[in-house]
């Protein structure tokens, strides 16, 4: 049932991203219509003033910050049955090869029951090469607020590392993909002997 609900979660979340490559289109576009229009070195009448909004635009200097969105689903491999949905926003410092330093907050309630994870950790997000790359490291840190059953409640350590893929990129936003492994620390509760929960995730997100 876990498996199912999973897939369930994770197909929705692509028809999002869908959604979110739509509503990017006309960005796209206009990156698009600038790129042609720019000078090609044959004698415009024009080209001067073409050139000064190109040369205006290339030159703004880009935000040294950065707020993101993501959404996605986490598989539970501890056997607590704690798979759970994911949503996340966090936001920091983004300069150079740096897309995201600085802090999140996530609510991961669980499919099957009514155990609900608050992660609120330090993030660091940066790419494998200078400039635009196709893909990034991303490594979170900090604590989990959970709340098991009706009657156990408690903190533990949060810690999350993957690899992500930058799906589209232009100047106003990123929309990318994430993999990656999650550890929550816990208190053993009900019938189950773990003191961490552990699983992996998979995401969609957008950052400005």
């Amino acid at each position: 049932m876990q498996i199912m609900n999973f897939i369930k979660v994770v197909t929705t979340h692509i028809a999002i991203f869908v959604a979110c490559i739509a509503w990017a289109q006309p960005a796209i576009a206009e990156d698009i219509e600038l790129k042609q229009n720019a000078p090609s070195g044959l004698p415009r009448a024009d080209v001067s003033t073409e050139s000064a909004i190109i040369v205006e635009q290339t030159n703004t200097p880009s935000r040294p910050f950065a707020f993101g969105v993501e959404t996605g689903a986490t598989m539970d491999f501890s056997g607590t049955e704690t798979s759970h949905f994911d949503i996340d926003i966090y936001g920091g410092y983004s300069k150079g090869f740096i897309q995201t330093l600085g802090m999140g907050i996530g609510l991961h309630p669980s499919f099957a029951y009514n155990r609900t994870l608050i992660p609120i950790y330090a993030i660091f997000r940066c790419n494998f090469t200078e400039g635009r790359s196709l893909c990034f490291a991303d490594v979170k840190a900090g604590m989990s607020i959970n709340e098991l059953s009706s009657d156990t409640h408690n903190t533990g350590v949060y810690a999350s590392a993957g690899i992500g893929f930058n799906l589209l990129q232009n100047r106003r936003f990123k929309i990318h993909a994430i993999a990656s492994y999650s550890y929550t620390q816990i208190v053993p509760f009900d019938i189950y002997n773990q003191e961490a929960l552990h699983g992996a995730s998979i995401r969609i997100g957008i950052t400005f």
